[in-house]
């Protein structure tokens, strides 16, 4: 089934329907973390679904400024400082990953994805079922997250 979006409505629909086949496992590329992208109530719900859905669970997220997501407050953060055991934040430390201008999100467990050719923009275009994209994808995303840091500075306080 292809997903398709033109807008913020058909971006935050088009995440709700991919972060509903995935049973345990995302991962998103998100170079900036834009307020107002994937922060809708129900995109939240189905990753707060997704995070608390097993032992398995595992949300993660590469952006190039988690600094700059914290001081706007975006939801992933907020979300991973909540369930630390099952979303990780990461930074690329690679130049060339940095200057990577594409924004997606897979199920990996489903085979599912959402491509954004240009992150700042809401075009986008995915399938829920495209097992070869979104291996591809998840092969860049992996490289990606080997090399990066984990983002220290947004860690939740055990006070």
């Amino acid at each position: 089934m292809a997903l398709v979006a033109q807008d913020r409505a058909g971006l935050d629909a088009a995440h709700v329907r991919l972060l509903s086949v995935a049973r345990y496992r995302a991962s998103i590329y998100l170079p900036v973390m834009d307020p107002g992208v994937l922060e809708s109530d129900e995109v939240h719900t189905e990753l707060r679904r997704l995070a608390t859905s097993g032992r398995a669970a595992r949300i993660r997220i590469l952006t190039h400024d988690a600094n700059r997501a914290h001081r706007d407050g975006h939801r992933l953060i907020a979300l991973s400082q909540r369930l630390p055991t099952a979303v990780s934040i990461r930074v690329p430390t690679d130049e060339t990953h940095l200057h990577y201008g594409s924004a997606f999100t897979t199920a990996d467990d489903a085979g599912a994805y959402l491509f954004r050719p240009v992150f700042s923009r809401f075009e986008a275009e995915g399938s829920l079922d495209a097992l070869g994209q979104t291996s591809r994808l998840m092969a860049y995303f992996d490289e990606v997250w080997e090399r990066a840091e984990p983002a220290w500075e947004i860690r939740p306080l055990g006070i």
